[in-house]
């Protein structure tokens, strides 16, 4: 009987050797959650980005910046080429200039994530309440249009690693006459997120990076809201002392019990006065103290020793705001100690080796003019 098992077994071993296949799952081209973290190709995969805000008039420049900064996603946010106008929010001009940017990212290796804020805004300046319309119409123009350059359609592009809805939305608490309540907004949430997932099953899909949840009062409904079963991501931003220090131990925590990975989905480095005692996003102190600053975001991120409070658990990546040549938080080569944060920090390919940060910054963040302030200072 030993005998007829073992032939049988090598019979098996040797159709396996023969054919070259075996029971092995498949892998995407698309980013995917695995676990607690990201993977693609059946690799994982930590998001190493930043913003390219009011940089798509010259993606190549971009992309060879977000090279030299060993970045592996850019992030495409405030698109459109007339701020804030409902009116160009799905207009061939905007959309022509992004597909050029993701085809000019992906032949360099570079992946993209594509945050639909500035739809929710500029729907807000022009006096329509983001949380009660129905975005439909707008997520099936994206998901359904071809790309230009590429032709590829935009739920079938491996180069999209994601999409964010809407970051940072109004809390239902505080005062903006186009906030939704507690209510509309979770359901909001829940309605757009399966709206996206039902057009485009491909990709990831998130909220947007959350403020506010340090606030008990704020309104915000996040622990349900970050549960809905088409959010992919927890995903929090951290622009205070108390968003570091209460926002991402609190997120972290409960998403690593409900199975979900958590994303820093906007931190900043700028060099102006500060806005606030807890305002962590302006150091007027300059290049050693953003550069200080660069590298504790990296740490809580990766919970690589950061100093307390840790999160519960390593995030799937980050994105700053934003990398640029020029501006006050234009994170580039003209704060040479921060620039240095963002290459040591890099993301070694088809690893989840970190690199090892070798040496420490001394510590002390605001916009360029023309530049969108990473606001909701707590």
């Amino acid at each position: 009987m030993r005998r007829i098992a073992l032939l049988w077994w090598t019979a098996i071993a040797f159709l396996i050797l023969a054919t070259g296949k075996a029971d092995s799952p498949p892998t995407s081209p698309f980013v995917e959650v695995c676990g607690m973290s990201l993977c693609i190709h059946g690799h994982a995969f930590t998001i190493h980005g930043g913003t390219a805000y009011n940089q798509y008039g010259d993606p190549a420049a971009e992309v060879t910046l977000a090279k030299q900064a060993g970045l592996n996603v850019l992030e495409i946010v405030e698109y459109e080429t007339h701020h804030h106008q409902l009116s160009d929010a799905m207009s061939e001009a905007t959309w022509t200039r992004v597909d050029n940017f993701i085809a000019v990212a992906k032949a360099s290796g570079l992946l993209v994530i594509l945050n639909f804020s500035s739809y929710g805004q500029s729907l807000q300046a022009s006096g329509i309440k983001p949380t009660t319309t129905d975005w439909r119409p707008f997520l099936s123009f994206v998901t359904n249009r071809i790309n230009t350059v590429t032709g590829i359609k935009y739920s079938a592009e491996p180069a999209i690693a994601m999409y964010e809805l809407l970051g940072e939305i109004d809390a239902p608490n505080y005062h903006n006459e186009t906030r939704g309540s507690t209510a509309e907004t979770t359901a909001f949430f829940h309605r757009t997120l399966a709206q996206l997932k039902a057009l485009d099953p491909n990709h990831l899909a998130s909220t947007g990076g959350l403020s506010y949840i340090n606030d008990p009062n704020s309104g915000i409904d996040w622990q349900k809201i970050m549960a809905d079963q088409n959010n992919d991501l927890c995903d929090v931003e951290i622009n205070s002392r108390p968003d570091r220090d209460i926002s991402v131990p609190n997120v972290s925590t409960y998403c690593k019990g409900i199975g979900r990975p958590w994303f820093l989905s906007a931190w900043s480095a700028c060099q102006s006065a500060k806005t606030g005692p807890h305002d962590i996003n302006h150091w007027p102190g300059g290049d050693q103290d953003m550069a200080t600053h660069a590298a504790d975001m990296y740490q809580v991120e990766r919970n690589a020793n950061p100093s307390p409070p840790a999160p519960a658990v390593a995030a799937v990546g980050s994105d700053f705001w934003n990398l640029a040549a020029s501006g006050t938080c234009g994170l580039g080569p003209r704060y040479p100690q921060t620039f240095a944060v963002l290459k040591r920090y890099a993301v070694k390919p088809g690893s989840t080796d970190f690199g090892t940060p070798r040496m420490s910054v001394g510590a002390r963040g605001t916009m360029a003019s023309g530049s969108l302030p990473v606001d909701r200072i707590k």
